[in-house]
């Protein structure tokens, strides 16, 4: 019986998204997206309005030493200029996009709860400074951050503009990991850390989403699906100029330690780690490689015919 009415229930939910869908669909909360550069079934209204969800303009940090947090709660984090800065999920699920600056370099950084997506870029363009809204739409169940400047909207992965005057562009990446806080403050001690202190009251102490992770259930539909992973299986994926490769996680966790690949000719060493469930790239000199992640079913949905990075059979533990 519980089970009828946790179907019945399930079903509810999707008929009421689907229904907030297609009511917002009809001024898509006024940005224009005549001319969408993509399929128009993959977009959809979110169900809140633009800035519904508040983008982080002002970001406070305290130092690691002084942030108390379990060791397995998961942070995003960066290295700009030799400085560190973690940013916990427990924040980023509130707010989606965290406009920052370090130095002299604005970045921001797009955590996408529905779609898994996490990316950073830096936030320049035409060589200027631009910030970054959420605009309460979503494509492929992904955040579509938009530009204050031009209102063009944005793909969390892959950083390009695919409606709006800047269609077509696409953001310079920058290294970004989701990791746990113990790995994170062990590697970077002396880095900073985002605090809840965001003049926004929301309970940050709360998940929103943790029931969402834990299932194979979307909140919106898309197209195409694929039962090859799980849906919410989490993906590297490598983008070399036009190509794209993804690595999900269970993949990856068939190699014990750092491997290469390549694309196109260039060598990249992947580092799995399990415990952690993160991954960092680094290119033939070392430096870190620009590798968001996302969940199966929204990278495959917009990217059905990209090459999917599979262990090989020596690799993998048999059962």
């Amino acid at each position: 019986m519980r089970g009828t009415a946790g179907r019945w229930l399930a079903a509810g939910l999707l008929l009421a998204l689907g229904t907030v869908a297609r009511a917002g669909a009809e001024d898509w909360n006024g940005f224009d997206v005549s001319n969408l550069a993509l399929p128009p079934a993959g977009l959809v209204h979110g169900g809140q309005p633009r800035n519904g969800i508040p983008a982080l303009t002002a970001p406070k940090f305290k130092p690691v030493g002084e942030v108390s947090m379990g060791f397995e709660e998961r942070v995003v984090g960066v290295v700009i200029n030799g400085l560190a800065r973690a940013y916990p999920r427990a924040v980023l699920v509130w707010h989606e996009v965290v406009n920052d600056r370090i130095g002299g370099q604005p970045f921001v950084i797009v955590y996408s709860p529905l779609s898994g997506a996490v990316a950073s870029y830096r936030a320049s363009l035409d060589g200027q400074a631009v910030e970054f809204g959420v605009s309460g739409l979503l494509y492929n169940s992904g955040t579509l951050a938009f530009d204050q400047g031009s209102e063009s909207l944005w793909l969390p992965v892959e950083g390009t503009a695919i409606a709006g005057p800047r269609t077509g562009q696409r953001l310079q990446a920058i290294p970004a990991v989701e990791t746990s806080w113990g790995d994170w403050q062990q590697r970077y001690p002396q880095g900073e850390v985002l605090i809840a202190d965001t003049g926004h009251d929301r309970p940050y102490g709360r998940d929103p989403y943790a029931d969402y992770m834990a299932n194979s259930e979307l909140r919106f539909a898309v197209e195409p699906l694929s039962d090859r992973y799980h849906p919410k299986e989490p993906v590297l994926v490598i983008i070399d100029a036009d190509s794209y490769r993804a690595y999900p996680f269970v993949e990856l966790a068939a190699h014990d330690a750092p491997f290469t690949d390549r694309i196109n000719g260039t060598p990249y060493t992947i580092e799995f780690s399990y415990a952690d469930q993160s991954v960092r790239v680094t290119d033939a000199k070392g430096q870190p490689v620009a590798s968001p992640t996302e969940y199966w079913f929204a990278w495959h949905a917009g990217h059905p015919k990209a090459r999917v990075y599979t262990a090989p059979a020596k690799d993998k533990p048999t059962r």
